[in-house]
């Protein structure tokens, strides 16, 4: 199910959206001369070239990026924990060997240098993957542990997705009698894992990694801002999965409890 909503978002997201378009374009190209089909390959791959080319600009990577909105603003209850969202992991297809992603680290040190020092902490994170070897909440517990000295209270270790992470969550802390958590993830996924934590029941306090003002450095002004760069293509891809899954969340169910 996770590689099938994985395929079926890359089908709607740049690079490959508009790399399929070009493709067709090609295909149409080579039909009998003046029909419609043939008529519409030279409109078709411009206009694919040109939402690649735009998908790729650090103006329009910002642009969406403002699109995603903020965290909800839920005042409530002190928080009583900490919850650290998983970001992913780094696996050598050889060896085996794995180690938390850059996101998942950024998260995790996030939390150890900005979130109250007196609060318990729940990592939340499985393997989303059948051949991945630990849980991402187990790597991050080591990492917070083992380098940063900081007890980690809750481990939610069956979790693949932001719902999950979610339900999970607010079972294990329920059990505890939390009901208010800081919340700790990356800027720009906050608004969606903000809501979903608000439904599953917990009040949120958010405490993003980053902010919005990220994302336009200050090497790409002016025209710089219209160059295409990889680093702008990912950061487009980034959000515009982050609305997508902000649309398919609106209308889905919460999840089961996920268990492992």
């Amino acid at each position: 199910m996770i590689e099938f909503h994985t395929i079926m978002s890359s089908l709607l997201m740049p690079p490959l959206a508009p790399l399929l378009g070009l493709l067709l374009a090609f295909f149409l190209r080579f039909l009998p001369a003046g029909s419609l089909l043939e008529k519409f390959s030279l409109p078709l791959a411009v206009i694919s070239f040109t939402v690649l080319w735009i998908s790729a600009t650090p103006a329009f990577s910002s642009w969406l990026g403002k699109r995603l909105g903020g965290a909800p603003d839920i005042t409530g209850a002190a928080p009583q924990a900490i919850v650290i969202l998983g970001g992913g992991r780094y696996r050598d297809g050889e060896s085996g060997s794995e180690r938390l992603s850059a996101s998942s680290l950024e998260r995790a040190l996030w939390a150890a240098q900005h979130a109250p020092k007196d609060l318990p902490i729940m990592v939340s994170g499985g393997r989303v993957f059948r051949n991945e070897r630990a849980a991402e909440a187990e790597m991050m517990a080591a990492l917070l542990e083992g380098e940063v000295s900081r007890s980690v209270s809750w481990r939610d270790d069956c979790s693949r997705t932001t719902a999950e992470n979610a339900v999970n969550s607010a079972a294990i802390l329920h059990g505890a009698d939390v009901k208010s958590i800081v919340l700790v993830t990356h800027w720009w996924h906050m608004p969606r894992a903000a809501a979903v934590f608000n439904s599953a029941g917990l009040q949120v306090q958010p405490l993003p990694v980053g902010s919005s003002a990220e994302l336009l450095p200050r090497a790409r002004e002016g025209v710089l801002r219209w160059v295409p760069s990889a680093a702008a293509l990912l950061r487009t891809q980034t959000y515009w999965r982050e609305l997508l899954a902000q649309a398919w969340y609106r209308f889905r169910p919460l999840p089961p409890i996920r268990k492992c």
